[in-house]
């Protein structure tokens, strides 16, 4: 990554993905899982919805009357939180800068649905990659609005060659006691925290680690 790598936290108005249905239902929380683009089968979203089981219930009937949502199922519900899969409609796709952003050499962190918009937290590896970004949401006829700009923490991911979701979880593990003797937290309680299987996040600590130790390592030849 370029010394000037940064992230960036910012939202996009006029947004029009689930629109109908995040203004319809604004109590739900929506948290972005997973974006799919495809051009034999369109552009999928997966997303976790949180909020009471009334409100959800009136989300999911809003999705039908949603001019972005081509279709849709709800593939899991966990107490108050439900999982989606959505299928875009070409309104739909108009909100969707991930390929933009992967073209441009962006990672996305966390994407949010509110009701009048959408909000990013994104890594960028340079200004110039930011303002093309910018450019390319007008061009989808997005406003984007800065929140704010800064270094990632220490650069610990970029001076380590992590991925930003190694550096998040090992990051999360030290500050919660994982390494301590005796441990205060265990796997499966952070598994839960990144609501991910505790197997996965083993794997996301032994990548991390391995990475610290081979750089560590590499460095005293």
């Amino acid at each position: 990554m370029s010394e000037m790598s940064f992230i960036a936290e910012y939202s996009l108005s006029n947004h029009p993905i689930m629109r109908t249905a995040r203004r319809r239902v604004p109590e739900v929380t929506i948290e972005v899982e997973d974006e799919q683009s495809d051009r034999h089968d369109g552009s999928h979203l997966i997303f976790r919805a949180s909020g009471a089981t009334e409100a959800l219930e009136r989300f999911f009937e809003a999705l039908a009357d949603d001019r972005s949502v081509d279709e849709f199922e709800r593939l899991s519900t966990v107490s108050e939180r439900c999982l989606f899969r959505v299928r875009l409609t070409p309104e739909g796709e108009r909100g969707m800068t991930y390929t933009d952003a992967f073209e441009l050499g962006i990672t996305f962190l966390d994407i949010g649905l509110q009701a009048e918009s959408v909000r990013y937290r994104a890594h960028f590896p340079s200004r110039e990659a930011l303002a093309a970004y910018r450019e390319r949401c007008d061009e989808r006829e997005l406003a984007f609005s800065l929140r704010r700009l800064y270094r990632s923490e220490d650069d610990a991911a970029e001076r380590y060659d992590l991925t930003p979701r190694q550096a998040d979880v090992l990051r999360r593990a030290l500050e919660r006691g994982y390494f301590d003797v005796p441990r205060k937290v265990s796997a499966e309680e952070l598994a839960e925290e990144f609501e991910i299987s505790s197997q996965a996040l083993s794997a996301l600590l032994r990548r991390g680690q391995r990475t610290i130790l081979r750089d560590a390592f590499d460095d005293e030849e």
